[in-house]
């Protein structure tokens, strides 16, 4: 009797670990599922800033170049202009 009541409460034990296992497999699988996702939208995030500071960053060599080239125009020219700063 003692060992058939001793064999039930291992029995219960180990069903028991073995369904925590399970349920800490899935809980960790969804879980790194879900860091996978963030960190996609995180990158995605971060490419589209950099397209945009590289976008900015262009526009504004075309605007300094464009700028220098005037003013080297003017120095050549004989042209003097004011400078506000």
């Amino acid at each position: 009797m003692f060992i058939e009541k001793r064999s039930g409460n291992l029995h219960k034990a180990s069903s028991i670990l073995s369904v925590s296992a399970i349920l800490l497999t899935i809980a960790l699988f969804m879980r790194m599922q879900a860091v996978v996702y963030e960190t996609k939208m995180m990158d995605s995030k971060f490419t589209l800033e950099i397209q945009q500071i590289k976008a900015a960053l262009k526009l504004e060599g075309r605007v300094s170049h464009q700028t220098r080239v005037k003013e080297n125009f003017d120095a050549v020219s004989g042209k003097c202009s004011k400078k506000k700063y």
